[in-house]
C-alpha cells in the first residue's frame, strides 16, 4: 500500500513502515525534512561556537605563556653577551689586537641592549623584515643554523 490509496506509508521508501507525519515529511514536498536539517545545522553551528570560545581562551594562554618563556630567554641570552662582551674586554686588555677586540665587545654590548630593549612581538616583525630583504641570506643562515643544531642534538 502506498500513501495515495490510505495517506498513512511513504511511497519514496516501500519497506518504510512510518507515517508523513513521523518521518517528518509532509505532502507540500518535503518541508519538514529542510527545516528538521536546518535546524540541525544551526544546533551543530551553536555547538561548534560554544566550543571555539574555550579553545580560543586556551590557545591565547598558552601564546601568552611561550612569549614570557621567550621574553625570559631572551633576557638570559643578554645576559650572556654581557658577561662575554666584559671577557672579551678584559682579554683584550693584554692581547695583541686591543682595538678589535673592543669593537667586538662594543658589537656584543650592542645586540644585548637590542635583546632587552625589543619584546617578542617586535623581535618577529624585524626578523619577518630582514628575511624579506634579504631572503638568499635569510635562507643561508637558516640552513646552517639547523646543521649546527642537528649536530648538537646528536
Amino acid at each position: 500500500m502506498d500513501d495515495r490509496q490510505t495517506g498513512q506509508y511513504v511511497v519514496s521508501d516501500p519497506m518504510s513502515t512510518s507515517t508523513p507525519a513521523e518521518s517528518g515529511e509532509t505532502s507540500g514536498g518535503g518541508g519538514g525534512v529542510t527545516e528538521k536539517a536546518m535546524g540541525a545545522a544551526s544546533k551543530a553551528q551553536e555547538q561548534l561556537q560554544g566550543a571555539a570560545g574555550p579553545a580560543m581562551e586556551k590557545a591565547g594562554q598558552v601564546k601568552e605563556q611561550a612569549t614570557q618563556q621567550v621574553d625570559t630567554g631572551l633576557d638570559k641570552a643578554a645576559g650572556g653577551l654581557d658577561k662575554l662582551a666584559d671577557t672579551v674586554r678584559q682579554q683584550a686588555e693584554g692581547g695583541k689586537v686591543p682595538g678589535q677586540a673592543t669593537m667586538v665587545a662594543e658589537k656584543l654590548d650592542s645586540a644585548a641592549s637590542y635583546l632587552r630593549d625589543k619584546d617578542t612581538d617586535q623581535l618577529m616583525t624585524d626578523l619577518e623584515a630582514l628575511v624579506r630583504r634579504k631572503p638568499v641570506e635569510s635562507m643561508a643562515a637558516a640552513i646552517g643554523v639547523g646543521f649546527l643544531l642537528s649536530k648538537a642534538l646528536r
